[in-house]
């Protein structure tokens, strides 16, 4: 099992053995309830001997409510231990095996008559506990725990010469011989068989879960979340069929970049790039903006996948102003730093494109593919003809229903753009010239 896997089951069972311990104090509760209503107040008729049972019984119902409370705030601790769980475990088998050992030496009964007892109703909870946790030796070592205990109370505890029990029928006796008890115990181990596959059952779902999360977590790293969900969640089929569909694109690039680093030392670039894509990243996730990859000084970020919506093209409009904000604070930094300030060029378009993964089974690249992408990315690079930092398509500014012939935005004269057939309408947004 993954390490991580691991850590995540090992938290999953310490809330378990927590919500077991918060049972135990609800069953003592009810059980003291119970004895406070029907059994204390027929104290005063009752014998010598009666009584010290009851009192007995009182004591062990104190203990009981005293251990859950002890079980449920280690389990909700630092202090708790995977181990803690077996002697939780074998603290409840110990509880009903001496409440058991007490009523078959104390009542004069045979050890026969041990299933009569209450205290035997108590075993089915007990092994309930099981489907709570996640683990099906713990859930065995209570099963057999039980049953070996029981069948050894049975066989070899005698009873107290001074305690004193009325002739039982011989019909009632009957109930109570070898056969009828060896069918409740076969019942009952039945019961902690089945329980123990179901604890076996859910310990694998468990960890298939945690496993598939933490694949989830894996690929977020490297994909945007909404991609990683979506290729994981999805068939082989269904990621390289891919589907046609209508983003907003939006490309930005440092300016000279390639000259300002070759004075830069190692750490000094890590830190600058770090520092660009810091800004690309928050103003992409403020919009809805899935970050399809980071090239080096470049990014390119689509809104509309993996399903398109209404407000694709407003929010990459929002995303360019805001990556132009943030490019301000950055520059004040790097002002404060004594370096000198950052230009960078934004263009933004939108239009039909392919979304899917490329390649075969052993290697797939989630990609956007497109007349659209390439458009983008040709306004991009006249921002750098054109002298300013952000430029949009008319269809982009359109879209976000805003009327490109207004402010803040100003028309530029129509120009052809390589690798695109005829002409298109760009605006440049506002006094952002470079």
């Amino acid at each position: 099992m993954h390490a991580e896997t691991a850590r995540l089951v090992g938290a999953a069972e310490a809330k378990a053995e927590r919500l077991v311990a918060a049972i135990r104090v609800i069953v003592a509760m009810a059980l003291g309830v119970i004895f406070a209503l029907q059994v204390a107040p027929l104290m005063s008729a009752m014998g010598e001997m009666m009584r010290g049972r009851v009192v007995f019984a009182g004591i062990s119902i104190v203990a009981y409510f005293i251990f859950g409370i002890v079980s449920y705030r280690i389990a909700g601790s630092q202090r708790y231990r995977a181990w803690m769980s077996w002697v939780f475990a074998a603290l409840d088998v110990a509880f009903i095996l001496f409440n058991l050992y007490h009523n078959i030496t104390h009542t004069g009964l045979p050890p026969a008559y041990i299933t009569s007892f209450v205290a035997i109703w108590l075993a089915p909870l007990i092994l309930a506990f099981g489907a709570l946790r996640y683990s099906p030796f713990l859930q065995g070592f209570v099963t057999f725990g039980l049953l070996g205990g029981v069948v050894y109370l049975a066989i070899r505890t005698g009873t107290d010469p001074q305690a004193s029990a009325e002739p039982m029928p011989e019909v009632f006796s009957r109930l109570f011989e070898t056969t009828p008890n060896a069918i409740r115990l076969t019942i009952l181990a039945l019961a902690g068989l089945v329980l123990i596959v179901a604890a076996a059952r859910t310990r694998a779902l468990l960890r298939d879960a945690v496993e598939d999360s933490r694949r989830r977590s894996n690929l977020t790293r490297y994909l945007p979340p909404q991609i990683a969900t979506w290729l994981s969640d999805a068939s082989l089929e269904e990621i390289q069929g891919g589907q046609h569909q209508t983003v907003a694109i939006l490309f930005t690039d440092i300016r000279g970049f390639t000259g300002r680093t070759q004075t830069m030392a190692a750490t000094e670039l890590t830190r600058f790039i770090s520092e660009f894509r810091a800004c690309v990243t928050a103003a992409a996730e403020a919009h809805g903006g899935v970050i399809d990859k980071f090239v080096g000084d470049s990014a390119m970020v689509v809104f509309g996948i993996p399903e398109p919506g209404p407000h694709d093209a407003r929010q990459a409009l929002d995303c360019a102003q805001a990556i132009v904000v943030n490019l301000a604070a950055w520059n004040q930094r790097l002002t404060e730093r004594g370096q000198a300030p950052m230009e960078i060029g934004i263009g933004v378009h939108c239009g039909e494109v392919f979304c899917g993964a490329v390649g075969d089974a052993a290697r797939l690249e989630f990609t956007v593919l497109g007349d659209a992408v390439n458009v983008a990315a040709r306004i991009e690079q006249h921002t750098k003809t054109a002298g300013y930092s952000l430029l949009a398509s008319r269809a982009l500014i359109e879209a976000a229903g805003t009327n490109p012939e207004q402010e803040p935005w100003r028309a530029l004269p129509q120009v052809s753009l390589r690798g695109h057939s005829g002409t298109i309408d760009l605006f440049s947004f506002g006094s952002l010239k470079s």
